[in-house]
């Protein structure tokens, strides 16, 4: 099982490698945004990722964030898209009715000589039997909403592999729940949680004295006053605030107070970008244990 992380900045990626070069990141990049760098992540430092996918965009077109258009999808997946271990389809209706006009563009983009991973919105109608019974693809995505209940992703994971084609390998769509990932046979996610948890003050760190499965414990740094859920930290008052320091200055070399000066955000998401990397290696181990496919 692999974890990627969305939309990387190459600074981080570059400063992550140079601490972790044999532990390389998974990166998952958007078509949408981020264009500037896109060349960085394909060739220049491509020797620094470990597996490299292209999200088609289509999410930040259907949220209003972007005008990109298949055509230029296609364009760009003509010339770079030998370059990536996988990608998607152009899926930009995301609504449980959404089929007919996603598969249209599924249909265009193989026209076109590309093979996108289809990508499914709805678990309960004919989708996912459309797509395993065309014999034709051996990755799914699951991109739906229904995905953030676990009964639901669980059906859906049941309804490709178990009841469909164990071969056929599915990537989730913006989910890196720590429980949900051990139970299922799920190859692949994304998460752009390495910046979006920095970017609201707050580093992830997996305590070894929590005795929990779930190690995971939220830190929050610095910002504005907030109050705090179940496993969420002040780092100031943070029980095992002596374990963590520790744990900054072997593995990054920085402290506290770098956390909180000029370049905080920087630091905060190199930190983040390093904990899901140790959580796949985490979700792997575990799922050996229980006897779960990796995949």
């Amino acid at each position: 099982m692999k974890i990627y992380q969305a939309s990387l900045f190459l600074s981080v990626l570059k400063r992550y490698y140079e601490l972790f070069p044999k532990e390389p990141v998974n990166v998952l990049l958007s078509l949408a945004y981020n264009e500037s760098e896109r060349e960085g992540f394909i060739i220049d430092y491509r020797h620094m990722i470990g597996s490299l996918i292209a999200d088609s965009g289509a999410w930040s077109v259907a949220q209003g964030t972007s005008k990109l258009t298949i055509a230029e999808v296609i364009a760009h997946l003509q010339l770079w898209g030998s370059y990536y271990d996988r990608y998607f389809n152009f899926d930009t209706n995301f609504s449980t009715r959404g089929f007919n006009s996603n598969i249209a563009n599924q249909v265009m983009m193989e026209q076109a000589g590309l093979k996108p991973i289809p990508v499914v919105h709805n678990f309960y109608n004919h989708e996912i039997g459309f797509y395993v019974q065309s014999g034709k693809y051996d990755w799914l995505a699951l991109g739906s909403s229904q995905s953030s209940n676990f009964r639901k992703i669980k059906y859906a994971t049941d309804k490709i592999k178990k009841w469909g084609n164990p071969e056929i390998r599915v990537h989730w769509f913006g989910g890196s729940k720590f429980d949900w990932l051990c139970k299922l046979p799920i190859a692949s996610c994304d998460t752009t949680s390495w910046a979006a948890t920095g970017m609201y003050g707050s580093i992830m760190y997996w305590n070894p004295d929590n005795p929990k499965l779930n190690k995971a414990e939220r830190i929050y740094v610095s910002g504005r006053v907030r109050e705090f859920k179940e496993n969420e930290y002040h780092f100031v008052t943070y029980p095992w605030r002596t374990e963590l320091k520790a744990y900054l200055a072997e593995n990054f070399g920085f402290s506290f107070a770098d956390l909180c000066g000029y370049r905080d955000k920087f630091y905060m998401q190199l930190v983040n970008t390093r904990f899901y990397v140790e959580l796949e290696r985490r979700i792997n181990e575990e799922r050996v244990r229980r006897g779960i496919e990796l995949e």
